[in-house]
C-alpha cells in the first residue's frame, strides 16, 4: 500500500453509482472501500469489476465482521468468521474489517482465515458515532484480556508495557497479540489516534474526513494533523468530499494535493 494512502469510500446507494465513481477516480486514489450495503445489492461479483478498474490497489470490504470464532478439537477453526472471510477469497478483496469486541476466538479465527485467503484483517477498536463510548469506554485491564485469550486456548504473545484502561485499549492489545494487519481509527478524534499509535506501529486506516469532522477543521487541516499523528503506514478514507463533488475526478486530485502537502510538512 502507498504511504499515507488515500482510499475512496464508495458509499453510494446502488452498484451502478459505485462503479461509476470508481471508473472516474479509481486510478487517482490509492485504494477503494466498499460496504456491506453494496455487497447485499450487487453480490461479491462487483469486487472483481472494481478490481479491474483499480489494478493492484487495495480493495477494502467494510463488513465489520462480528460473529463466532470456534476452535474445534485438533486446532481446526470451524466458526462463522472463517466462513465469511473464506467467501471473500478470489473476489479481488485485499482487506476486510473485523470487530474486536466479540473476543479472542472471533479475532483469532478471522486472522487465521485471512492468512489462508490472503486478505488482511483491519480490526475496529473503537467507533466514533455519538454513544459509542457506552461500551467501548468500559474499564478493562490487560490482565483480563490475557486471561480471556489464554482461557480460550490461544497462546499468543501480548505486547509488554501497554497501558490498558478500557475496551478500546484491550482490543488494540488483543490485535497486537493475535497479529492483525492493521486497525480502523477515527480521523475525527486525534487524541484517540495518538492512543492507537502509543500501542501499535501497524497501519491505521482512518475514516471521518470532510463533513464528518466535528472539530471545525477543513480538509487540509485534517490531513495535516492526521499525518503528524499516524505516520506513513496509514490510510485516509474519504467519501462524500469526492463522490458528492460536481467534478469527482477534480476533487480527488485536489485531495491528493492536500495529502501531499500535509505529509511534506
Amino acid at each position: 500500500m502507498k504511504e499515507y494512502a488515500l482510499v475512496l469510500a464508495a458509499d453510494l446507494p446502488s452498484s451502478e453509482e459505485v462503479l461509476h465513481i470508481v471508473r472516474q477516480v479509481g486510478k487517482i486514489v490509492d485504494g477503494v472501500k466498499v460496504g456491506v450495503t453494496t455487497l447485499l445489492q450487487a453480490g461479491t461479483g462487483i469486487l472483481g469489476q472494481i478490481r479491474d478498474m483499480i489494478d493492484d490497489r487495495p480493495l477494502l470490504v467494510d463488513l465489520k465482521i462480528a460473529d463466532i470464532g470456534f476452535l474445534a478439537a485438533g486446532g481446526r477453526w470451524e466458526g462463522t468468521n472463517g466462513k465469511i472471510i473464506e467467501g471473500l477469497a478470489e473476489t479481488g478483496a485485499t482487506h476486510v474489517t473485523v470487530h474486536g469486541f466479540p473476543g479472542p476466538l472471533s479475532v483469532g479465527e478471522a486472522v487465521h482465515e485471512s492468512r489462508r485467503s490472503g486478505i488482511g484483517v483491519l480490526l475496529l477498536p473503537l467507533m466514533s458515532h455519538v454513544g459509542a463510548g457506552l461500551f467501548f469506554s468500559r474499564e478493562v485491564a490487560l490482565a483480563q484480556v490475557r486471561e480471556a485469550t489464554y482461557g480460550a486456548g490461544l497462546d499468543v504473545p501480548f505486547p509488554r508495557d501497554v497501558e490498558c484502561n478500557d475496551v478500546t485499549d484491550g482490543i488494540l492489545a488483543l490485535g497486537e497479540a493475535i497479529g492483525v494487519e492493521g486497525y480502523i481509527g477515527p480521523a475525527t478524534r486525534p487524541d484517540d489516534l495518538k492512543r492507537y499509535r502509543s500501542i501499535t506501529a501497524k497501519p491505521i486506516w482512518c475514516p471521518g474526513f470532510g463533513r464528518q469532522d466535528r472539530l471545525g477543521r477543513n480538509l487540509e487541516e485534517q490531513f495535516r494533523e492526521w499525518a503528524s499523528i499516524v505516520g506513513s503506514e496509514s490510510a485516509a478514507i474519504v467519501g462524500s468530499a469526492i463522490f458528492k463533488a460536481p467534478d469527482p475526478a477534480r476533487a480527488a486530485a485536489d485531495i491528493v494535493e492536500f495529502r501531499d502537502r500535509a505529509v511534506q510538512m
